[in-house]
C-alpha cells in the first residue's frame, strides 16, 4: 500500500518509489517533480548514465532527437551512446553499432500485430533488431537489462545483414530506442532492401527523434508497406516527466505531424500505430482521455494498442494492470471515436 507524500491518500496504485499520486503530480508539479527527479537520477547513476542532457555551451550539438544535447569533450549525451571524442561525435554509424538481433517466427508478439499483415505470414520471419541505448528514462522499462552491457560491444552491419533471407518478411527496430541509432538503422534498411526488395521496414519508437529523421524512417515504411509504431507514454506533461524524465509535448507534436504525413500517403495497411502501457494509478482515466483525443484529432482510423503493465525496472511496487482498468481504457478509446483498438498482454490482467 503506497501513500502520497502530499495529500496522504493511500492506495495499492500509488508507488512508494515515485512517492506521489497522479492527481498531485498533475496539479502540483512544483511540489512533486523535484523529488521524483531524484528517483530518475539514482536509476541512471546505477549504470553510469548522464543524469541530465548535457548543455555545455562549448559542446557539439547532437541533433538526433528532441533532447538537444550539447556534448563537450569527454562527455556523453543523455542516451549514453553518443560521446565527444577529439572534437567529434561518435556512437553508431552505417558499419557497426551496439545492437543485437534474432529471427522471430511469424506471427509474433508485435505491438501492431493485430493490424499487420505480417501476423498472417506463417512460415516467415521477422528480423528483430534491438538497439542497446535510449533517450528516455522510463521507470517501468520492460527491457532495462540492456543497460548492463554499458555499450561496450558493437556488432558489424554485415553480420546483421546475413540474417536477411528469402524467408525474412520484415525488419522491426526496437530497444532501448532506435532514435539514437538512426545513422545505423536507416542505411541498414536501404542495404537490406537491396538484398530483398519486398521486405517490410517497421519501427517501434518513443517518438522523440528529430522530425527530419522521422520523415526518413517514414518513407522507408511507406515504400515497403511497413508500420511506424509510436509509444505514447502519457498525456499530461507532469505525468510524462514523472514516468519517463521528459515532458512529452514534442513527442505528441511529432506523433501528430507524422500521422498526418503518413495518412496522406497511405491508409491501408495502417502506416502508423499508437501504443500505451496501462500503468496502474498513473496512466489513469484522465491520461487515457487525453491520449485518445490526441489520436482521434488526427484520425479515428489510427490503431491504438493498449498494453497491460507488469512491475519492472525501478517501478516494482505497483500491481499488474487490472481487468477493470483495461476495460475502462477500451471504453475511453471508443468514446473518442477510435475504430481500431487492441488490448495486448491479456495474460497479465488481474
Amino acid at each position: 500500500m503506497g501513500v502520497c507524500k502530499l495529500c496522504r491518500k493511500e492506495s495499492v496504485e500509488i508507488s512508494s518509489t515515485i512517492g506521489f499520486c497522479a492527481d498531485c503530480i498533475r496539479r502540483r508539479p512544483d511540489d512533486t517533480l523535484p523529488q521524483i527527479e531524484e528517483v530518475h537520477r539514482r536509476s541512471r547513476r546505477l549504470f553510469n548514465l548522464p543524469e541530465e542532457p548535457p548543455r555545455s555551451k562549448d559542446g557539439i550539438p547532437c541533433n538526433l532527437c528532441v533532447r538537444g544535447c550539447r556534448i563537450k569533450e569527454g562527455e556523453r549525451g543523455y542516451c549514453g551512446l553518443w560521446r565527444n571524442e577529439g572534437g567529434r561525435l561518435v556512437g553508431a554509424g552505417p558499419d557497426e553499432a551496439p545492437v543485437s538481433w534474432y529471427l522471430d517466427p511469424l506471427p509474433t508478439n508485435c505491438v501492431a500485430g493485430f493490424t499487420c499483415k505480417g501476423n498472417r505470414m506463417t512460415g516467415f520471419y521477422n528480423l528483430a533488431v534491438f538497439y542497446e541505448a535510449c533517450n528516455l528514462n522510463c521507470l517501468f522499462c520492460q527491457n532495462w537489462h540492456y543497460r548492463r552491457t554499458n555499450l561496450k560491444k558493437t556488432n558489424p552491419t554485415e553480420s546483421l545483414l546475413s540474417s536477411v533471407t528469402p524467408k525474412t518478411a520484415c525488419i522491426c527496430y526496437f530497444g532501448g530506442d532506435l532514435g539514437p541509432f538512426s545513422p545505423h538503422a536507416i542505411p541498414l534498411s536501404r542495404k537490406a532492401l537491396k538484398l530483398k526488395e519486398d521486405i517490410m521496414i517497421c519501427w517501434e519508437t518513443n517518438g522523440a527523434e528529430n522530425f527530419n529523421i522521422l520523415k526518413e524512417m517514414v518513407q522507408l515504411s511507406l515504400k515497403t508497406k511497413g508500420i511506424v509504431k509510436i509509444d505514447i507514454k502519457a498525456f499530461s506533461p507532469s505525468i510524462y516527466k514523472a514516468l519517463c524524465h521528459i515532458s512529452g509535448e514534442k513527442i505528441h507534436e511529432n506523433f501528430k505531424k507524422l500521422a498526418e504525413l503518413m495518412l496522406e500517403e497511405r491508409d491501408h495497411p495502417p502506416p502508423i500505430v499508437a501504443s500505451t502501457l496501462l500503468v496502474p494509478g498513473y496512466v489513469d482515466e484522465e491520461e487515457l482521455y487525453g491520449i485518445a483525443r490526441l489520436i482521434s484529432s488526427v484520425s479515428p482510423d489510427i490503431p491504438w494498442s493498449l498494453l497491460a503493465f507488469h512491475p519492472n525496472f525501478v517501478l516494482t511496487d505497483l500491481p499488474t494492470t487490472s481487468r477493470s482498468h483495461a476495460e475502462k481504457a477500451i471504453k475511453i478509446a471508443k468514446e473518442a471515436g477510435l475504430r481500431h483498438v487492441n488490448l495486448g498482454n491479456i495474460h497479465l490482467l488481474r
